[in-house]
């Protein structure tokens, strides 16, 4: 059976559990989870063709292990040969849509393979909803991986005055963070805000609001950041942004959502960067 409990932010729906495709009831679009569907079916029969139909130009995909992959890279990815691909089962769905931008995350429990949460991005072009990134992060240190390294993605700037924003608001939340300045990062964050750690554990908003309040009275010691961000990248979808960047050894992705104006923090979800063998 696959279990699903699918929590609709946006439409303040509940779906009940069921037993086939990640369908959804009592949603304002269901054309997410259709278009999630259709990737699912997609890699599982190999289908690069429909694959990429489903997915945007500018596409990019991070590995549990923290390996990044721009489109081509990860067709193959989705061609390679093998063993039959099985549609496993998935739970802890949440479907959060800002205009023209959309989140879903997901816990992943394949027939084979580790256990993880998956991220994507979307974005609607058109009446078709696209994928434009996607993250996973497993529950269990992934194993390291084999094959050679990725080409490195070109270097990014901001380009646009949305880019040009949403990157002033993921630096405004990262000096928060630094800060411990809890007024500074509850504005910049939005009520839906929800952080997957490197370990595969969540955090909720009110959680880390906590935390900063102890860092900040010194009750909770707030570890060093050696190297600071590094490799920021930035992708403007609609209502959404989609910030990835490298910290020591691992690899985060910040969702930013579009609100009344002002960019703020709905998700931050990180994977280790594991060495090859």
């Amino acid at each position: 059976m696959r279990q699903r409990s699918l929590i609709w932010i946006v439409g303040l729906c509940v779906a009940a559990a069921g037993t086939t495709s990640l369908a959804q009831s009592g949603t304002p679009d269901p054309a997410v989870m259709r278009a999630i569907d259709r990737l699912n079916t997609a890699f599982q029969a190999r289908d690069t063709k429909a694959y990429d139909a489903l997915t945007t130009a500018d596409f990019v995909r991070i590995a549990s292990n923290g390996r990044m992959f721009n489109k081509a890279e990860w067709m193959k990815t989705v061609a390679a040969p093998g063993a039959a691909r099985g549609a496993g089962k998935y739970d802890e769905v949440s479907v959060r849509v800002y205009g023209t931008g959309a989140v879903v995350t997901y816990r992943n429990m394949p027939d084979a393979g580790a256990v993880s949460y998956l991220t994507r991005v979307m974005e609607r072009q058109g009446t078709q909803w696209k994928l434009a990134l996607a993250l996973s992060t497993d529950v269990k240190p992934p194993a390291a991986p084999t094959g050679p390294e990725p080409p490195a993605l070109p270097a990014w700037s901001a380009s646009s005055p949305a880019e040009t924003d949403a990157l002033a608001a993921f630096q405004a939340i990262q000096k928060a963070n630094r800060d411990n300045d809890v007024a500074a990062w509850e504005r910049l964050s939005g009520p839906d805000h929800l952080i997957i750690n490197v370990a595969g554990t969540k955090t909720s908003r009110v959680e880390r609001v906590a935390a900063l309040k102890k860092a900040a009275t010194g009750a909770l010691a707030t570890p060093a950041t050696p190297g600071g961000d590094q490799r920021i990248r930035l992708m403007v979808k609609g209502d959404v942004a989609a910030v990835t960047w490298m910290q020591g050894q691992s690899r985060s992705l910040k969702v930013l959502a579009r609100q009344g104006g002002q960019w703020r923090q709905v998700l931050q979800q990180t994977a280790p960067i594991v060495a090859p063998k």
